[in-house]
């Protein structure tokens, strides 16, 4: 069980995986990619990922293969890995320039989580500029176009932080820099709106139908940063960490426990829709 890579059709390890430098993905940065994590060798909400990914391209005017194409591809890799708990990217460009085939890479590694200790005890995080206007298409979707949140990221890094908090001019929360973020205001589930122009994650998404489901009430509304700095509790979402709690926001604590009620709920209930829409056992079924 390792890692590896498939390749416009090729199964290889991924040392020796490669595409060509004329590709206008490794030239441009024109590409797409999508994160997502197996349980049991399945991946979760495939079809929301790969939604999410031609929705995009269509924005950029390429056209990948098909959504089933993809699915089988991304199966293909998976199998071949022989990996039960997996995080896998594919990554799909326009291909070289001038051509009508795109390039396709599905990229299977084994997991690897946040330590256990940010799951009991929450991660830090810092407040960073956005370098993006809302209008802008790069802050709607996954490209490979991502070295200004990597930037923000080391930002946070070199601050002891485990994660960046974008603000937009306004003084709003945007999203973290790998994550999109939640606060909670005397039991009131808050996340930014897409308005302000932020990638909708499907983890995101999966939270806030558990929320509904769980009669927990929410708003999609602004975030301005000093009032996440006074919230009760906050948490990070993505495919790969599902919840996890942060402890403060530059330097301010939350208000409450660590994680919080409303947060330990939505975990567990995330873990539980992962289970039911998966078919998985307890045992199947381990995360963070």
């Amino acid at each position: 069980m390792a890692a590896i890579a498939w390749v416009n059709g090729e199964l290889l390890s991924p040392d020796r995986a490669a595409i060509s430098p004329l590709d206008t993905g490794f030239l441009y940065g024109e590409g797409l990619f999508e994160t997502m994590r197996a349980y049991g060798a399945k991946v979760f909400r495939l079809p929301q990922h790969l939604h999410r990914l031609l929705t995009a391209a269509a924005e950029l005017s390429f056209t990948p293969p098909a959504s089933q194409s993809l699915a089988g591809a991304i199966q293909e890799a998976l199998d071949a890995s022989g990996l039960e708990d997996a995080a896998l990217r594919l990554t799909v460009t326009p291909g070289l320039a001038g051509s009508a085939t795109p390039t396709v890479v599905v990229l299977v590694r084994p997991l690897a989580l946040p330590p256990p200790e940010l799951y009991a005890s929450g991660c830090h995080v810092v407040s960073v500029p956005s370098a993006h206007a809302p209008e802008t298409p790069l802050r709607r979707i996954k490209s490979l176009n991502y070295l200004d949140k990597v930037l923000a990221q080391r930002a946070a890094s070199h601050k002891g932080a485990h994660e960046a908090i974008l603000v937009d001019p306004d003084g709003c929360v945007i999203e973290g820099a790998m994550r999109n973020i939640f606060a909670v205001f005397d039991g009131e589930l808050i996340t930014p709106p897409l308005a302000r122009g932020f990638l909708p994650g499907i983890t995101r998404a999966a939270v806030l139908e558990i929320a509904e489901a769980d009669s927990i009430p929410q708003a999609e509304r602004d975030l301005p940063l000093t009032q996440l700095y006074a919230a009760d509790e906050a948490f990070l979402t993505s495919s790969l960490a599902e919840i996890l709690p942060v402890a403060s926001t530059d330097g301010n604590p939350m208000a409450g426990c660590i994680p919080g009620p409303v947060t330990s709920t939505l975990a567990h209930g995330y873990r539980a829709l992962v289970a039911e829409e998966l078919g998985l056992t307890d045992d199947e079924n381990r995360s963070g």
